[in-house]
């Protein structure tokens, strides 16, 4: 054992949540052209898997560990992409801000009908 051990955090590994894995698969099966990417662990998060569809749609869920993210990328037969290394694709992004701006758009609308019910009109 090494000096350097002592300081090593030793988390017990989280297994992945079957609920979650489900998921993922439900997923796959109603949307086409999908990748999976791989996110780090961080000190507050396990490792998860970000599937992105060829329109950008995504999904996200926590996986546990690196090698059930291969597994399920491997039985789904997606191709596996590390975040850390090829960053997300630009078309999650360019849905992302769709999305928002339709959110917003929606939000204005039922403001504005909120206010002529107010106003009695």
């Amino acid at each position: 054992m090494a000096i350097r051990d002592l300081f090593r955090r030793r988390r017990p590994r989280v297994p992945a949540d079957p609920a979650d894995l489900d998921h993922l698969r439900r997923w796959c099966v109603t949307r086409v052209g999908i990748e999976a990417f791989l996110e780090p662990e961080t000190l507050v998060s396990v490792p998860g898997l970000c599937l992105v569809a060829f329109d950008g749609e995504w999904t996200r869920r926590p996986v546990g560990d690196v090698a059930t993210a291969r597994k399920v990328a491997d039985e789904l037969g997606l191709p596996l992409y590390d975040v850390l290394e090829t960053g997300y694709p630009q078309r999650m992004r360019d849905f992302e801000e769709g999305r928002r701006a339709v959110e917003r758009r929606e939000r204005r609308e039922r403001l504005r009908e909120q206010m002529r019910e107010a106003d009695g009109r």
